[in-house]
């Protein structure tokens, strides 16, 4: 693995490009903000609404102002088109002012503000809001002021991480950020309750579990079989690696070079077929003993040797990663044992989100050494969303992922530094005016499927369409905006402008020919940058694979009263929006044979759970993926498995790993699908279970696996993406990769997971007694250099019953 200089490589992210518009101004000094509170706040109609209130004092007098902020909220008011569908309306009573404190005598209405169209460079824009004064209101020096704004339905704020941050001012075009402590903010929770029900939460996953096996190996993920030998065989400080599977030496290099930088080991590689000692890699004589499974292994540690049966170079990899984890134990000196081990599923993955954040090639590739070491294989890269697009697709444009407040696009997702308790290294974040950038160029993409490809991990590129394109909208506006559509609609990330224009696709309708001609070359280029990939395991690789995303449009996206492209095409005229994606996709697939289409289970399925009328054919699809909850995502996953649907299951109260870990106040992350730790990402194989058996035994080989998802909304650097991804992804691996019969409880525990096991497995870190095995969290830590979630103590903060 490559070293990651963070400070270097965020630095150099955040100065690629500088917006030449607007600077920090040196000669105004801005407000003091002294007081955050949000919540049920004075002035609430009912406590379904929340208030957030805002104190600052003025160090000088200031006119002509405005005032912004980032908050994974949007505070702009939109009124569903259609009146039957009001649940959709957004902050329709809400009220918006700023006021003279103490006595609030003298106050003034606030606007959001936002640009008048998508081609003009953002004001406000989803989480960034920036709001102004309806009349003139001059701040004088020394007076205090508030900002109140009541009556918000866009969801309560219950962590630091959500409410207001990142504020600043712009006073003549300038743009003065101010800086706020953790210590100024009340969210009005009770924090102390919050400990309380996280104990309570840790106290009871451990109990459920008192009688579960735990197992006697202390690999991550637990294997099929370990079979303990009597005896010890170390390691020699002179190795020879005998390759006698084949003459391609990947994985042989691979234990080289491991062997030289965990332990100092010097070792040879050869291709004999015949050795008594050293490390034999060898074709297995009877496949049926690991599930005739191309990744399983069997290994046999004797007195003299370690002997590696396997069916092709993905089995040794993997038993590779099992080994290192013995050797790390005690330098080198491993008990003797027989592994017998194959995966549950063959689609084990992680989504990154480079969108939102970017993250260096260096930063990718660490990502797919931890995603290896968990033996996970399919990367799922998330390369173009509303905030940016990442990948060269002959754009030639930087709307497409420069922005900063005076750019196309504004500042977006601002997490502020201090307030990030991920930030050890202390780096500098984003403001609203910084220029951020960031774009792999075709090299890149080359370099980083054949770092993941050498380590069995399948790259699966996404871009997102026809919701969630506003970059790409920012970057082709003539081929991407019709002129005939004036719906409004309103997504869950607070866009209005972020659809491209299906109902033109493949007509001369407006922009028609130019959208079917631009949208056909994003994808057939997004396929030759990664259509000749060679995973260790052949199978694991579906060829021209692209996903198209499919997700979240909003209901009153291409509303045909307002959108008059869709009702001139008669064929999309009469449908809802989510019908008219499907067919637009349908017509994409028609139009392009070669590709194999994947996507998330919208964009071939109803927001409940039956098929689409028009939809893409499932001998089309490579996969869908399902982010629903588990309760709901259950009879999605049941009814496109049985229509032959390749099916990944990203059920998001398991498994989407930028949810927050608990409910502290403190802890980083969203929690619109609960909290997600370890504990959940391990639940993830029982829900699979459940999921498996509601399925006719003639289709339940559809359900291919589980994901985990990296959404880097909240994720302004790699070290917090560690954090969020570890432990969480040790118990992805275990629900993906070991048998149900080890992750799963039995009778009056089987719908909980074998938590004590793989806690145990995970170890104490710091904590644990000396000379005692630290567990695979301290295994991660010294191998990566990463600080997971409780680092350096183990897996301390969710099982302290194994710790103490």
């Amino acid at each position: 693995m490559k070293p990651i200089l963070y400070s270097l490589l965020t630095i150099g992210m955040l100065s690629a490009c500088t917006s030449g518009n607007v600077a920090q101004s040196n000669s105004v000094v801005p407000p003091t903000i002294t007081a955050v509170n949000t919540g049920p706040l004075n002035g609430n109609f009912n406590q379904s609404l929340f208030s957030t209130y805002i104190n600052f004092t003025a160090n000088q007098t200031i006119s002509n102002w405005q005032f912004g902020f980032y908050v994974a909220r949007t505070f702009y008011t939109y009124i569903d088109p259609n009146p039957a569908e009001s649940q959709n309306d957004a902050n329709t009573q809400m009220v918006m002012q700023i006021c003279e404190m103490p006595a609030a005598s003298t106050c003034s209405t606030l606007q959001y503000l936002k640009a008048p169209s998508v081609t003009q460079n953002d004001l406000s824009a989803g989480y960034t809001n920036i709001l102004a004064t309806t009349t003139p209101f001059t701040l004088l020096a020394g007076k205090n002021y508030q900002v109140k704004i009541t009556n918000s339905n866009q969801w309560s704020i219950n962590n630091i991480s959500s409410a207001p941050q990142s504020l600043f001012f712009i006073v003549n075009g300038q743009i003065l950020n101010t800086t706020t402590e953790s210590s100024i903010y009340n969210l009005n929770i009770n924090e102390q309750a919050n400990q309380a029900a996280i104990a309570s939460f840790n106290q009871n996953n451990w109990n459920v579990n008192t009688n579960l096996n735990v197992e006697s190996s202390i690999i991550v993920p637990s294997p099929v079989n370990y079979a303990a030998g009597i005896g010890t065989y170390t390691i020699p400080a002179n190795v020879s690696i005998h390759n006698a599977f084949n003459s391609d030496n990947t994985v042989a290099d691979f234990f080289q070079e491991y062997l030289a930088n965990d332990l100092k080991i010097t070792a040879s590689i050869d291709n004999s077929g015949a050795a008594n000692s050293g490390i034999v890699i060898q074709q297995i004589s009877n496949p049926s003993t690991i599930n005739n499974n191309p990744e399983g292994y069997q290994i046999t540690i004797n007195g003299n040797q370690i002997i590696i049966n396997v069916m092709n170079n993905a089995g040794a990899f993997y038993a590779l990663q099992t080994l290192r984890q013995l050797w790390n134990v005690n330098s080198g000196t491993i008990n003797q044992a027989t592994i017998t081990d194959y995966p549950r599923f063959a689609y084990r993955g992680i989504l990154l989100d480079s969108s939102r954040h970017f993250f260096s090639v260096a930063e990718v590739e660490s990502l797919v050494d931890i995603a290896a070491t968990h033996k996970l294989n399919t990367l799922h890269w998330h390369l173009s969303d509303d905030e940016g697009t990442r990948i060269n697709l002959q754009l030639n444009n930087m709307a497409a992922y420069l922005r900063g407040y005076g750019n196309s696009m504004t500042g977006m997702m601002l997490n502020q530094a201090n307030l990030d308790p991920t930030n050890y290294l202390n780096q500098v974040y984003a403001s609203v005016n910084t220029g951020y950038s960031g774009m792999y160029s075709n090299s890149d993409i080359t370099n980083i499927i054949s770092y993941a490809n050498q380590r069995n991990i399948t790259i699966i590129p996404e871009i997102d369409s026809p919701g969630h394109a506003r970059a790409l909208i920012k970057a082709l506006p003539d081929a991407l905006i019709d002129p005939n559509d004036h719906s409004q609609y309103f997504t869950s990330e607070g866009y209005t402008d972020d659809a491209l224009p299906v109902c033109t696709y493949g007509t001369d309708i407006t922009v028609g020919p130019k959208f079917t001609q631009v949208y056909n070359q994003l994808y057939t280029t997004l396929n030759n940058l990664f259509k000749n990939q060679k995973p260790l395991n052949p199978a694991n690789f579906i060829a021209n694979e692209i996903s198209v995303g499919g997700d979240e449009v909003a209901d009153q996206t291409w509303y045909t009263p307002q959108d008059a492209s869709c009702l001139q095409n008669t064929e999309f005229a009469a449908l809802s929006a989510l019908e008219k994606e499907h067919l637009f996709f349908k017509k994409f697939a028609a139009q392009n044979p070669n590709l194999k289409v994947s996507g998330w289970q919208q964009f071939v399925q109803t927001t409940e759970s039956a098929l689409g009328r028009q939809i893409v054919a499932a001998n089309q699809v490579g996969h869908v993926w399902i982010w629903n909850e588990s309760t709901g995502g259950l009879p999605q996953a049941v009814t496109l498995a049985q229509a032959g649907y390749p099916v990944v299951l990203d059920y998001s109260n398991d498994t989407y790993f930028d949810l927050a870990y608990t409910q502290s106040i403190y802890e980083p992350g969203f929690y619109w699908a609960g909290y997600n730790n370890t504990y959940t990402a391990l639940q993830s194989a029982v829900d699979a279970t459940s999921t498996i058996n509601a399925i006719g035994p003639q289709y339940q080989g559809n359900i291919k696996g589980l994901e985990g998802t990296l959404w880097s909304e909240n994720m302004p650097t790699y070290q917090h993406l560690v954090y969020m991804a570890t432990p969480k992804m040790a118990g992805l691996a275990e629900a993906s990769w070991s048998p149900a019969s080890t992750t799963n409880g039995t009778g009056n525990t089987a719908s909980y997971p074998n938590w004590q096991s793989l806690a145990r497995r995970l170890g104490c870190g710091a904590m644990a007694a000396s000379g005692q095995y630290q567990g695979f969290l301290t295994y991660l830590s010294k191998i990566y250099g990463i600080h997971y979630r409780g680092y350096p103590n183990g897996i301390n903060l969710e099982a302290p019953q194994a710790c103490n």
